[in-house]
């Protein structure tokens, strides 16, 4: 199979669902020579929590220098995210050849009788392949909703077991009490192992260790009582932990409780040896994206993958913690099999409107349900539907937020968030445009260029060479996004007339302004490199053919009307650059 045949085969084992025990998985890989037990592992089961915790060890092991595989499920951007080595996705053709090698297995399993593994197991088949192929060090290998009966429970023996926060979730496969669902929660932990577990609440914590005592294992909570938080906001938290201090970039004090739990897991890892500025680095360096993610700072943008009642309750208290008593703007869309009422009731409170939307997900609850459930309950509610939905949902909110100081949040489901992110990205070209910044500069190049006679830098000019440039990348296969185009195009005069110019050029003026610009309205340090840098050199024909400092100096230059121009015979350019003719 291709890639393409893979996404297909996968979408048809989808149908068959969630079905029960672990024998088809456990089949299947001793067919494969048992690739589960070929990598050091590290496994964790949980409600939430899971990816954050487990975000924080692979960062840490990855700066020790060590190779490093994650599995996770469900993914969030892209199928091929499931699949992880120091933080790179399996390539199309990787995935391609490895789901071929296990669907071979699948298809003789099926043929001597056994039921047809499900989709989930055949990627948690794939990923272990996948790391054994590749001798990594050590696998991350994360539940995909309970643990006894979870397919990723097939491995023999684990370096630690993890348990992240235990709350409700998953009742009608999980259990309809704490205990039950810990109880499940617990059937990936061996005797004589070490279980890391978050610190839980008293009900659970009595499951945990009456567990392990009767199984015989180890249990290792976090010393919270050695815990001092020093300092939180919204872009992350300083504590104090043992005595020693960690700074970490997601907000929360439940984000503070799984770097605790990370932080034991690293400790308790037999025969690796890791120094505190190691583990204080890789802590403070850890993004996990869709998890209380700033997608933008003016208007500030928050996307956090909160999909159960007990991770709509911290996301409440998050914002209270950061913001007092604030009200928000909100993009909503939830799954139909989850506590969606008493979810909205923790929300409410902090409610001042929102747009909802019926995600993708087969198990998704209509939007316009959840829009009358808001609107019952006294809060201005927006549907969202048709086509481009979750795009006009961002545009809808942004357009609230702009020249006001609300802040918008988006929750309801991982897989939601990401594509609320990336309708947010492909939308940061118009949150330059509404950058209070940028306006304030557009202003300063109008009144200064009232009386010129030659070309004119201002809106029209930027959106000109916006344009023109989406066009020669289309027409050249530029792999350069639109909204990257579009933001340099608008940046790259903002330094006109500026008081910065008198100092500088206004290339470097331009560029100076550009950065805050762009931090602001979401633009990686990646993308913002390449975009200054294509407003430092803008002037001249230097660049790397196709790049997009090369692609703004030839739209740049297209946008002048030379053909038409009441002052061509007194302009300075060279006769050369002169744009005698329309091609854009």
């Amino acid at each position: 199979m291709n890639y393409s045949e893979v996404l297909n085969y996968i979408t048809e084992k989808n149908k068959l669902g969630s079905l029960p025990g672990i024998s088809a998985i456990k089949e299947l890989l001793r067919r494969l020579g048992n690739p589960e037990n070929k990598v050091k592992a590290l496994h964790i089961a949980g409600t939430n929590g899971k990816g954050s915790i487990m975000a924080y060890v692979e960062s840490v092991l990855i700066l020790h220098g060590l190779k490093v595989g994650r599995y996770i499920s469900p993914a969030v951007f892209g199928y091929r995210e499931k699949w992880q080595i120091n933080r790179e996705y399996i390539s199309e053709e990787k995935c391609a050849d490895i789901i071929s090698l296990v669907a071979d297995q699948v298809n003789e399993m099926v043929s001597a009788g056994f039921r047809s593994p499900t989709s989930f197991e055949i990627e948690t088949a794939a990923a272990f392949v996948y790391f054994a192929e590749e001798k990594c060090d050590y696998m991350l290998i994360e539940c995909g909703m309970g643990g006894m009966g979870d397919a990723t429970n097939v491995i023999d023996s684990a370096e630690i077991r993890t348990l992240a926060s235990i709350s409700y979730d998953h009742m009608q496969f999980l259990g309809n009490t704490l205990s039950q669902i810990t109880q499940e929660k617990l059937g990936i932990v061996r005797p004589d192992e070490t279980l890391v577990s978050y610190p839980q609440c008293e009900e659970v914590r009595g499951v945990i260790d009456k567990d392990a005592e009767e199984k015989g294992y180890n249990v290792i909570y976090p010393d919270t009582g050695s815990l001092r938080i020093l300092e939180k906001s919204i872009k992350g938290s300083t504590f104090s932990y043992k005595g020693k201090e960690y700074n970490i970039a997601m907000p929360g004090e439940y984000q503070v409780l799984n770097a605790l739990t990370a932080i034991e897991v690293l400790s308790h890892i037999q025969g690796l040896s890791l120094g505190y500025d190691e583990i204080y680095k890789g802590v403070a360096e850890t993004v996990w994206k869709g998890r209380m993610s700033i997608a933008s700072e003016k208007p500030l943008f928050v996307v956090d993958g909160a999909h159960n009642r007990d991770a709509w309750e911290r996301l409440s208290e998050t914002l209270k913690d950061c913001f007092g008593n604030k009200k928000y703007i909100f993009i909503l869309g939830v799954l139909a099999d989850k506590e969606y009422e008493s979810m909205l009731d923790s929300l409410v409170p902090i409610m001042k409107k929102v747009y909802t939307v019926t995600t993708s997900s087969s198990r998704a609850l209509g939007g316009d349900v959840l829009a009358e459930l808001v609107a019952d309950r006294g809060v201005e509610a927006h549907f969202i539907d048709g086509d481009n939905y979750y795009d006009r949902a961002v545009d809808a909110a942004l357009d609230a937020a702009y020249d006001t100081d609300d802040i918008i949040v988006a929750c309801g489901t991982l897989s939601f968030g990401g594509k609320v992110m990336r309708a947010v990205s492909d939308n940061r070209h118009n949150i330059v445009l509404h950058d209070p910044e940028f306006i304030e500069r557009l202003k300063e190049i109008d009144e200064a260029e009232k009386e010129r006679r030659f070309c004119r830098h201002g809106l029209d000019h930027l959106v000109s060479v916006a344009r023109i440039g989406a066009l020669i990348a289309a027409d050249e296969g530029l792999k350069i996004s639109r909204d990257k185009i579009y933001a340099t195009a608008l940046l790259h005069d903002i330094g006109r007339w500026s008081q910065l110019e008198q100092e500088s050029d206004h290339s470097e003026a331009g560029a100076l302004y550009a950065e805050k610009i762009l931090r602001r309205a979401g633009y990686s340090e990646e993308d913002i490199s390449e975009i200054t840098h294509a407003i430092r050199c803008h002037g001249e024909d230097t660049e790397r053919e196709n790049s997009l400092a090369w692609l703004l100096y030839k739209a740049d230059k297209m946008s002048r009307s030379c053909f038409n121009c009441d002052v061509y015979e007194e302009c300075f350019w060279d006769e050369d650059k002169k744009n005698k003719n329309i091609k854009y």
